[in-house]
């Protein structure tokens, strides 16, 4: 099987290279400095494109990194959808795994959300998630399926969070962001590699999934797990006003969040193997 892959220096790119489900799996980074004749050919050969490019979003949202982060997506998204549909419809059918995420839907501890509910987010990342995913949805080549994935929190060994938290937390300054009250969708990292896995073994499978785990938890939910698993306290909380001096308008994606289900994947009959945050924690931190 041959993969061709953007974002390849990222957290999930590399694990997914670096623990592939395919063990036969001969991985094609797609670089943005390349041409468009090097990323046809490697599109071209590949059985299957996972896009995972994207400018992170947790940086100050300056004007220089507000573009930034709007156009990794949709421009990298666009060159992808636009070498697809140019193949001849001779070539052998390929799978489209595009990256969105749950920042796509309001911000409503008080409402849960599937993918078949159509409200969205109107604030910026709302509005970088809803142009990402139009880049996809261009996709008309008969022979390409497309799954479009929502990435909630992404948890593993080494994961950017828990990278952070894990020093903090053993230095005993553990806490929560904010009030901790916020939604916190999440997903362990060997999900995410299990869902890609099913992807690409059921052809029926197409369209917008939620990537979380099924339990439904908040910030302080999080928190107290991560130091029970630490045996740590974690009394202390960041308060709203010092992430907003730190990190600007971008300290929403700290305080803010929805309430996701996988629905669709549940009614497949997809199996977590970590689908509640303390079992993903006794994975994580030894």
């Amino acid at each position: 099987m041959i993969i061709a892959l953007t974002g390849a220096s990222g957290y999930i790119a590399t694990y997914f290279r670096e623990h592939s489900p395919f063990p036969d799996a001969v991985f094609l980074p797609l670089k943005r400095d390349e041409s468009d004749e090097v990323w046809r050919d490697s599109i071209s050969r590949a059985d299957v494109i996972v896009n995972l490019a994207g400018y992170p979003v947790s940086r100050r949202w300056t004007s220089r990194n507000r573009k930034q982060i709007l156009e990794s997506r949709v421009h990298t998204t666009r060159r992808i959808v636009t070498i697809l549909n140019s193949l001849p419809h001779s070539e052998h059918k390929k799978l489209f795994i595009s990256a969105s995420a749950t920042g796509i839907y309001p911000d409503n501890s008080a409402e849960v959300f599937t993918e078949s509910d159509e409200t969205f987010s109107h604030n910026f990342l709302g509005m970088v998630v809803r142009k990402w995913e139009s880049e996809a949805m261009k996709l008309k080549n008969p022979l390409v399926r497309l799954v479009i994935v929502r990435f909630g929190v992404v948890l593993g060994n080494n994961s950017p969070l828990i990278s952070r938290l894990i020093p903090v937390f053993k230095a005993g300054f553990g806490g929560t962001l904010g009030r901790g009250n916020q939604i916190m969708p999440f997903i362990h990292v060997e999900d995410i590699l299990g869902a890609f896995r099913y992807f690409v073994n059921n052809n029926q499978s197409a369209g917008v999934y939620n990537l979380v785990a099924p339990q439904i938890i908040s910030n302080k939910d999080f928190t107290k797990a991560l130091a029970k698993q630490m045996k740590k306290p974690a009394v202390f909380f960041v308060p709203s006003i010092v992430l907003f001096v730190l990190f600007g308008n971008a300290s929403r994606v700290m305080l803010k969040g929805s309430a996701v289900l996988p629905a669709r994947l549940q009614k497949d009959g997809f199996v977590f193997g970590f689908d509640s945050i303390e079992k993903t924690l006794r994975n994580i931190v030894f």
